[in-house]
């Protein structure tokens, strides 16, 4: 029997998509005849379901308070207007009599307004509604108080259009400590791709401690439930979910010591301007040695945080970042870097000692210049003192004393190098060991804290290897837009030298480091640990700013502790020999007593001064103190430590100086502004923010 032709694969396929076509269009059909012919009220009931919406409430943010439960951010009530599009758009008039009255009122235009509270789409670009389309969008933030009573006795003439009371963040003290406050802002596209549980209505804090704790301060947001029509009109409220509070931050600032060191430094900045000096800007730091705890950041220039309250205006943001505003906007005691100068020789002589290249009792020379790497280092004014021990050496600030052993270390080094070893480096070991290169680990946003440098072999080949190219052009170039030729002609050898020999490391480099110069530099607050490490026995802390959370009823939540980061390598015994050295009571003999010289607590305190060079601006003026001194376990200890820094002001003493000594006055004087001169030593009651239902 002959075979019969097969049906082709592909016309088989072909049938079964057919029967498959047919049996989808005769469910269809099925379906529409009985929704259309055989349950006629299905389409009435559907149009009339109705499904549920959220409008967020936000949480009022949390307080910051200092030491002593004293505010220093709080919350205000402010009175917001917002508009409920839905309402007008079901108006016969689409409500634009409306917004002409309300633009009116708040002296803008109606057709921005209309905009400004029609909902973003593809089609819809900014400016316009970015919140869930029938949320009433807020179109003036902070109202005054005419504009709210016109709108509230006037309804009949502002339907949709409703006034309701919010809280915003609140600055009692001005521009007060407003570098670590921080600010707020309202929420962007980048902070809802972080965390998309973020609202429109949310604010988060973006600078400072308002940054760094915003999950703390923010609290839980609220909602109403509004049920919508299919339109997406709302008909009717639905229940509602309560905010709750954010959880007070309480700090360990001390707010009288904060308004001290915030005075003293602005007068010494306008005495220094007397002076003839540009005193550009400065800082303090005051530091808890024994516990690690901040209790006053001071820095100049500043600004008002209450400027970025519901948004910063242009104008006055341009204020702020324009050249001439300084910078205020720049954290000087955390986020600067400078130059330490002489305040560096406590880092030095630890390294010096310990390694054994020099010792506590023999005598050294100290003259008025020595060469290095054949260029001559002078000390200021060119000062003879002959042969002196470590300890007159620390106290009358010999730098040639400390330039010679420095360049020392690097031959040795050098040698060691050639000898297919490796080298020791032990200032740089030290510095680091000190918390130099590394930041602070602070509780703030880690864009907000510096961690200074030093140079060393390793960085200074790695530097040279990514900009070679660079120095070599500029070089060619000749920085023609320079205008003074001095100037031009000193970056123009930089240049040609750092294109061929930038990756050396020489011992005048070293020398240099020995006395906070070069490529050497701190933050005011990595001072102030190094010089807490002089007193506590060698502890360098990871400092807090924050002490303790507070819940909305005033119940603490958690305490905040700073950490011991390490150790020094140092001994009690050389720790003890440097605080000596450096105790205010040997009068003339310390440069940093010059300004307490009739001071009854000199006794009490000690300090380094330094005077930091720095290429085409005028000398910064540094000094690190602690006090007031006890005994414990047999060594000096000190309840405070303190660092003040004066830009472009002269020297440490004639500066810094006398810019501490006024808050030593305040602290130790007849009337002392912190009780007992002890910093706080327990977290203070908090009043509850809510009332607490019983």
């Amino acid at each position: 029997m002959a075979d019969l032709p097969r049906r082709p694969p592909t016309a088989r396929r072909l049938g079964i998509v057919v029967v498959l076509v047919m049996s989808l269009m005769v469910t269809l059909l099925a379906r529409l005849y009985y929704v259309q012919l055989v349950d006629r009220h299905k389409p009435v009931q559907s149009a009339h379901l109705l499904h549920d919406g959220i409008i967020v409430v936000p949480a009022p943010r949390g307080l910051i308070v200092d030491a002593r439960g004293r505010p220093l951010v709080t919350n205000t009530s402010a009175h917001v207007i917002t508009v409920d599009r839905d309402l007008l758009q079901q108006r016969a008039d689409k409500g634009e009599p409306v917004l002409r009255r309300l633009a009116a009122l708040l002296g803008r235009s109606a057709v921005d307004l209309s905009k400004e509270i029609t909902p973003c789409s593809p089609s819809v670009p900014a400016p316009c509604w970015t919140g869930e389309p029938y949320a009433p969008v807020p179109v003036a933030m902070n109202a005054p108080i005419g504009t709210v009573l016109a709108i509230s006795e006037h309804r009949e003439q502002f339907p949709g259009v409703a006034v309701r009371a919010v809280t915003l963040p609140s600055y009692p003290n001005g521009s007060l400590a407003a570098q670590i406050l921080g600010y707020t802002s309202e929420i962007t596209e980048a902070d809802k791709k972080r965390d998309p549980d973020l609202t429109d209505s949310d604010t988060i804090g973006v600078s400072g401690l308002e940054e760094q704790y915003d999950a703390v301060l923010r609290g839980v947001d609220g909602q109403q439930i509004v049920q919508l029509n299919p339109q997406g009109y709302t008909v009717r409220m639905g229940s509602s979910t309560p905010a709750q509070h954010g959880d007070t931050l309480v700090t360990s600032i001390d707010l009288g010591l904060q308004k001290l060191a915030e005075q003293s430094l602005a007068q010494q900045i306008r005495d220094s301007r007397t002076a003839g000096n540009p005193a550009t800007g400065g800082a303090v730091v005051i530091l808890n040695p024994n516990t690690g705890r901040i209790l006053a950041v001071a820095s100049y220039p500043t600004y008002d945080p209450s400027l970025f309250i519901s948004g910063i205006s242009q104008s006055d943001y341009e204020h702020l970042t324009a050249p001439s505003a300084g910078t205020p906007l720049l954290n000087r005691a955390i986020a600067g870097a400078y130059a330490p100068g002489s305040t560096f020789k406590l880092i030095t002589s630890s390294s010096l000692v310990t390694h054994h290249e020099i010792n506590t009792y023999d005598t050294y020379q100290c003259p008025g210049s020595v060469t290095i790497d054949g260029r001559v280092k002078t000390n200021f004014d060119s000062e003879v003192l002959g042969d002196i021990t470590l300890r007159d050496a620390l106290g009358y600030s010999c730098d040639t004393f400390f330039y010679q052993p420095a360049a020392n270390e690097y031959y040795r080094d050098q040698s060691r190098i050639a000898h297919h070893e490796k080298a020791h480096e032990y200032l740089q070991r030290m510095a680091a060991a000190y918390g130099v290169g590394r930041a602070p680990g602070v509780d703030l946003p880690a864009g907000e804290q510096a961690s200074g440098s030093y140079a060393d072999r390793e960085t200074r080949m790695a530097r040279w290897k990514a900009n070679r190219a660079a120095y070599c052009a500029a070089a060619r170039k000749g920085y023609p837009d320079v205008r003074n030729p001095k100037d031009r002609a000193y970056y123009t050898e930089l240049a040609r030298e750092n294109c061929t020999d930038g990756w050396r490391y020489r011992a005048g480099d070293n020398a240099d480091m020995s006395i906070g110069q070069g490529e050497t530099t701190m933050s005011p607050l990595q001072l102030a640990l190094a010089y807490s490490a002089l007193v506590n026995g060698g502890k360098i802390w990871e400092p807090t700013l924050g002490w303790g959370v507070v819940d909305a009823q005033g119940k603490v939540v958690r305490t905040i502790a700073p950490k011991v980061r390490d150790r020094v390598p140092v001994s009690q015994k050389l720790l003890d020999y440097v605080k000596k050295s450096l105790d205010f009571s040997r009068g003339w003999a310390v440069s940093g007593a010059f300004a307490y010289m009739d001071s009854k607590y000199r006794n009490r305190i000690g300090g380094k001064t330094g005077t930091a060079e720095v290429f085409g601006k005028q000398d910064t003026s540094w000094l690190a103190t602690w006090g007031p001194m006890y005994r414990k376990g047999g060594h000096t200890r000190a309840r405070y430590v303190m660092v003040g820094m004066v830009e472009q002001a002269g020297t440490g003493a004639t500066a810094a100086g006398p810019m501490l000594k006024r808050i030593w006055d305040g602290l130790l004087g007849p009337h002392p502004i912190v009780p007992g001169a002890r910093p706080a030593r327990v977290l203070p009651k908090v009043a509850p923010q809510v009332r607490i239902s019983r």
